[in-house]
């Protein structure tokens, strides 16, 4: 459904801020996205991909950083081969030295007999900072890539980048990879769970959706099958252990529901990052209306582990869950941030003493373990 909107003709007349033009042929703008403030002058920059550009070779592309005080052309970086499709996917990398200016990623699946390449650049200097090269010939790696936010805490940001046709999973199941903005090492790979999902067709941060202080990440496989043809499917992984915090699925066949994501910031103020997930061809609407999907992360940490983490280590119902409960219950201690995990036994009442004589007799008789959120 859409919301008409009347809009004064003065605000209705507001004039671009730049324009850019590409060659002939150029497709410019297939990509485009902030490049943070890449020359530190105060003022966030752009970054826009021309993947067909010609100046390497033929479709080897080109990706230009303009600058957003002024318009001007900060820099302009070329393919390295026919065929390369450098900046077909552009993104900002955060400032993943930690040197107080913006870097930026640009890809090419094209490169390499399209097992993709994925380069890193100093917003200082222009200086290539990583490249990071896919597994195999036609992984198409780097169609996809992006910030990732500070996935393992360590003050740097992180990179995801997907590669929708690697076959580690079968053919075509896809796969995103999360390497460390300090070191360029990697530090998870996500596969894909079946043939033909092209899990990796986009990726993002996700921003710290369950409030562990780490940035999540979110994957999608919009020709996942799971629930059936072509509904799609996104994933949630945390940054703090790589493990899946929540999957969504589309709504009917051929919604291709995942094939863009992005985190959404905090949207409700609650102190939890949220997500925002594109169905473009759901007919919900009527044929190809599209449809978006925002969820709550606030909702997601309430589903993403057992009952019994009261003090959100992520390790369920031992010693220090139980210390935790006795604070609260007996002290007035501070309340678990999720009350279905602190509702141990599932009767509806968190922090209560029946749920303390539920973990009681878990940790020390070895009664039944307290079930999942649902």
């Amino acid at each position: 459904m859409f919301l008409l909107v009347a809009v004064s003709p003065a605000h209705s007349q507001c004039p671009p801020v730049y324009i850019f033009t590409g060659e002939a042929g150029d497709n410019l703008g297939r990509s485009v996205a902030s490049a943070g403030d890449v020359n530190n002058d105060g003022f966030d920059d752009l970054i826009v991909g021309a993947f067909f550009n010609d100046a390497g070779g033929s479709s080897a592309g080109r990706a230009y950083v303009f600058s957003g005080q002024t318009g001007d052309t900060l820099y302009v970086f070329n393919g390295e081969a026919a065929g390369d499709q450098f900046g077909i996917s552009v993104s900002s990398a955060g400032d993943v030295n930690n040197d107080g200016y913006s870097y930026f990623i640009i890809g090419a699946p094209g490169q390499n007999s399209r097992a993709g390449r994925a380069y890193v650049f100093s917003g200082q200097t222009g200086d290539t900072l990583y490249v990071f090269t896919g597994e195999a010939s036609s992984d198409i790696f780097s169609i996809s890539a992006s910030f990732a936010g500070d996935v393992n805490n360590d003050g740097f940001d992180d990179i995801i980048v997907g590669a929708y046709s690697n076959d580690a999973g079968g053919a075509d199941a896809g796969r995103a990879y999360v390497f460390s903005g300090k070191t360029g090492d990697t530090l998870y790979i996500f596969t894909g769970e079946a043939a033909g999902d092209q899990f990796g067709y986009t990726v993002n941060s996700a921003g710290d959706i369950n409030g562990d202080s780490y940035d999540d990440v979110i994957v999608g496989a919009p020709f996942n099958d799971e629930s059936g043809l072509d509904f799609g499917r996104v994933y949630v992984y945390s940054g703090r252990t790589g493990d899946t915090l929540i999957t969504f699925s589309g709504d009917n066949s051929f919604d291709f529901f995942g094939a863009r994501v992005a985190s959404a910031g905090d949207i409700d103020s609650d102190g939890f990052s949220d997500i925002i997930v594109s169905a473009f061809t759901s007919d919900s609407g009527g044929t190809e209306s599209g449809r978006v999907y925002v969820y709550s992360g606030c909702d997601l940490s309430c589903c993403v582990g057992d009952r019994g983490d009261l003090n959100g280590d992520g390790n369920d119902a031992n010693i220090l869950d139980l210390t935790f409960a006795v604070d609260r219950i007996f002290r007035g201690g501070s309340a678990s941030d999720c009350s279905e995990e602190a509702d141990i036994n599932d009767d509806g009442t968190p922090h209560n003493i029946l749920d303390l004589t539920f973990l009681v007799d878990r940790i020390f008789r070895g009664g039944p373990a307290p079930g999942p959120c649902n």
